[in-house]
């Protein structure tokens, strides 16, 4: 079915979708997003937006600063038994300086709270870099079910020397045409930061260019931002390197941070597609794409009931089409969402489902669910699409 504006689809009936054509504009995808190239398709990993039920967070002092060797440590927390927080200061390398514990301040165990603790390190040498440890235990067997961490320079004046590139995120989806590079930086020399683009199959670098540190103070911290522009095909793995200059000549680069991104893997088109969460165990496995393609052959599945879908295609020879999928199933199951997509000559199968290969308990009822996922872009508008059984005409 030739589709050459955007199209919105409604659910008519129990086995169609119907077509009817509206603006053009796509509404903003709130989800954060990573992406795996794989040589049979793309894998697109969901990032979870929301804060998790159990977890700690350090809020004061903030990373790589510097404190005296008597200071408050301070965070929020919740869903720890009894709100216990343990924290462990360690010199880096070297031995533990500090241990104490403290509790979630909050009226409940679910509910958001605040903790506090002074610590003394007593006499340490100046300028000592420490790592902090913040974490709670199981009662059942000891283990760490929530951990945050940061290293300060203690009895120091200065804070450490440190890079840390903000944007973009490990694994997103980039164009080549002006990337920008954002990040944060401090105790930098001349407060100049050195800024690479390589590919990272060869090494090959593709772009460089330099970025201030903006701040007043003497090695103080702040922000960078830089555009680099160099050509690349959609679906290169690069990963960018952000580092202080070496002052000599024959020195090492001492302070930098690196991460990995995607050119606009989605400028393309796959055969197949995997939409998976970030918890999903299929990214904690050895060999990521090949366990990712078994999951095409995998008839342990639970279709969701699928009520709505809506495609939104841009207007163009070759469509960027994205779609909105409103589904319902249970509201409490611990068995990986997943989205699989199957191309054959522009007739895209798609199947939304709970993988049900370990089975566990799940409740009856039914949530909504909404899945939005993307078929990348099509070589030409003639296109038709298929989502659990049910034909968008």
């Amino acid at each position: 079915m030739l589709k050459t504006l955007l199209v919105v689809l409604s659910l008519i009936g129990l086995t169609t979708f119907r077509a009817f054509a509206q603006s053009e504009e796509q509404p903003e995808d709130p989800r954060l997003l990573s992406y795996r190239v794989c040589d049979w398709g793309l894998i697109t990993i969901e990032e979870p937006t929301e804060q998790p039920a159990i977890f700690i967070d350090i809020t004061s002092p903030a990373d790589y600063s510097a404190v005296d060797s008597t200071f408050t440590i301070s965070g929020t927390g919740a869903g720890l038994f009894e709100g216990n927080v343990i924290v462990e200061v360690s010199a880096i390398g070297g031995d533990v300086l500090f241990t104490g514990t403290t509790t979630v301040q909050a009226e409940t165990v679910e509910a958001v709270g605040s903790w506090s603790l002074d610590i003394d390190l007593g006499e340490v040498e100046e300028a000592t870099p420490v790592f902090i440890r913040v974490y709670s235990e199981s009662p059942e067997d000891g283990s760490t079910v929530a951990f945050d961490s940061l290293r300060l320079n203690a009895n120091a004046e200065f804070g450490l020397p440190y890079v840390d590139i903000i944007h973009p995120s490990m694994g997103a989806g980039v164009p080549s045409f002006l990337l920008q590079v954002d990040g944060m930086a401090g105790a930098i020399f001349e407060n100049n930061i050195a800024i690479e683009v390589r590919d990272f199959a060869t090494g090959d670098v593709l772009a460089e260019t330099f970025a201030t540190v903006q701040t007043d103070e003497l090695g103080g911290s702040g922000s960078f931002s830089a555009e680099v522009d160099f050509e690349a095909a959609p679906g290169t793995a690069i990963e960018i390197l952000a580092y202080q200059p070496p002052v000599a000549d024959g020195e090492e680069i001492a302070v930098s941070d690196i991460a990995f991104a995607i050119i606009n893997p989605l400028a393309q088109t796959y055969e197949r597609i995997l939409n998976i969460q970030r918890d999903d165990p299929i990214l904690g496995a050895p060999d990521i794409c090949e366990i990712a393609r078994a999951e095409f052959d995998n008839e342990n599945i639970d279709p969701l009931d699928v009520n709505d879908v809506t495609v939104f295609a841009a207007i163009a020879p070759t469509p960027l089409v994205n779609l909105s999928i409103q589904a319902a199933g249970s509201s409490n199951c611990p068995t990986p969402l997943r989205t699989r997509i199957t191309n054959t000559d522009n007739a895209f199968d798609i199947d939304i489902y709970r993988d049900t290969t370990q089975p566990v308990a799940c409740t009856a009822d039914l949530a909504p669910i909404t899945q939005r996922i993307s078929l990348g872009t099509l070589p030409n508008p003639d296109y038709t699409i298929t989502v659990n059984g049910q034909a968008v005409e």
